[in-house]
């Protein structure tokens, strides 16, 4: 939640003032000069042409979208000169080649990356093609790359909850696939619910929920929709995290003691303990991937400010030293090496980057109305947020350095966006040799 947000319901309801793997990633964040040059060819069928379209089409967006790839393509004059397919592949500028060919029975295909320096077989996997859905077997191989050159799961096949305002008035929990495909309806609670976090296995969201005037932390299974309170003592609760090396364990902003401050409790609500003491709002903690760090949001200068501290609470200290700035609602980057978060421009809010030591600070929006809610990709190489550029707050998904901007939803309020934990793809990986 947004610390204005936070302090004005604090005001409201309590009265309280409130090429190694890492070479290659590296190497594309130092300025783009190394994008990973593919080629793709294959993935035909002489049965199911639109489904291996579907899947060609596919891998190539992917390829774009995470902004790691460039992908090349055969000019007719290559394409008929002689010589071999690698040789050809290699004059049109590509350093590996993506191929698929379609199984004997035609319900998966088996897909090879080369190297084309080497002539290497870098993986050979094996993907049932599921027609009623052939986008997602394509994401599946996109993120098997992904993982191949980064070392982490893409996250093209995962998905993202957030929160839509209903006609009604209620603030409800969706879910939509990280394509902008499938929307769905999570919570029907007929309130207002917030902060929605992902477990680390992807089963479980916890959020905030208001209930009788009281904000609660709740937690629900996304498969059945099952939901139960964890928070069984009085005051404000909002913007609960899950830790990233501690499944059973979540950070959250609680106002129970008179004044919001962060704490951490075990998932069952048990084993309470507060992180900081202040006069002033701490709130929106967000963990470091080793689980030894958290960022959060603070007033205790007089405006919203970054904070980082130790996982117990102590040693807190200003992320960066921008004179004057409004920043808040941070978010650490999973590769462990930004944090997001949003700063208030001549614009309104917009959305900046930050190594974790404070430096470097890089504006990834600007000037295009109010962006918030930034929330990393699991594999950190993108970023979705909430805008109302348009006119109506919509999701939308840009390049970890604020390139390749696209909508993820179109239909107006909706904001809050959490991407869920990388999925495995082993409902379609069939085999595999590497």
């Amino acid at each position: 939640m947004p610390l204005v947000a936070f302090y004005y319901i604090i005001q409201v309801l309590t009265g309280v003032n409130a090429f190694a793997q890492s070479d290659v990633y590296l190497a594309v964040r130092a300025g783009g000069s190394g994008l990973i040059r593919v080629g793709i060819g294959g993935f035909e069928s002489e049965k199911v042409t639109d489904t291996f379209n579907t899947v060609n089409k596919t891998i190539e967006n992917d390829l774009y979208n995470c902004g790691l790839f460039e992908v090349k393509t055969l000019s007719d004059s290559i394409e008929n000169a002689a010589g071999s397919l690698f040789e050809k592949w290699k004059t049109a500028g590509a350093s590996y080649y993506l191929l698929g060919e379609e199984s004997d029975n035609g319900n998966s295909v088996i897909v090879k990356l080369f190297d084309l320096k080497t002539a290497l077989t870098l993986f050979n996997e094996e993907y049932r093609i599921i027609n009623e859905k052939p986008w997602y077997s394509a994401h599946v191989i996109v993120d098997d790359i992904i993982e191949h050159f980064t070392g982490i799961r893409g996250s093209m096949a995962s998905q993202i909850a957030f929160i839509r305002t209903s006609s009604a008035g209620s603030d409800e929990i969706f879910l939509i696939d990280a394509d902008g495909r499938n929307p769905r309806q999570l919570t029907f609670s007929r309130t207002l619910n917030m902060s929605p976090s992902w477990s680390p296995d992807g089963n479980t969201i916890c959020y905030s929920s208001l209930s009788s005037n009281n904000w609660l932390i709740m937690m629900i299974n996304i498969h059945t929709g099952q939901s139960v309170n964890i928070s069984r003592w009085s005051g404000l609760n909002s913007a609960p995290e899950w830790s990233t090396v501690n499944p059973g364990l979540l950070a959250f902003t609680s106002s129970r003691d008179g004044n919001a401050e962060i704490y951490t409790c075990q998932s069952n609500g048990n084993g309470i303990r507060r992180l900081t003491n202040h006069l002033r709002i701490d709130s929106s903690p967000t963990w470091s991937p080793d689980g030894k760090l958290l960022a959060f949001t603070s007033d205790r200068t007089g405006a919203p400010k970054i904070y980082t501290m130790n996982s117990d609470g102590t040693n807190p200290r200003r992320l960066t030293l921008t004179l004057n700035a409004h920043e808040e609602s941070p978010y650490w980057s999973p590769r462990g090496d930004r944090i997001a978060f949003v700063i208030m421009s001549d614009f309104g809010f917009d959305i900046a980057t930050a190594a974790t030591n404070g430096d470097n600070v890089t504006m990834l929006t600007y000037g295009q109305s109010s962006n918030e809610d930034p929330h990393w990709s699991p594999d950190g190489l993108r970023i979705v947020f909430s805008s109302n550029r348009t006119g109506k707050k919509n999701l939308y998904i840009m390049n970890w350095d604020g390139s390749n901007v696209r909508p993820l939803t179109i239909d107006g309020n909706s904001y809050s966006p959490a991407w869920a934990p990388a999925d495995s793809g082993n409902d379609v990986r069939i085999s595999s040799v590497r």
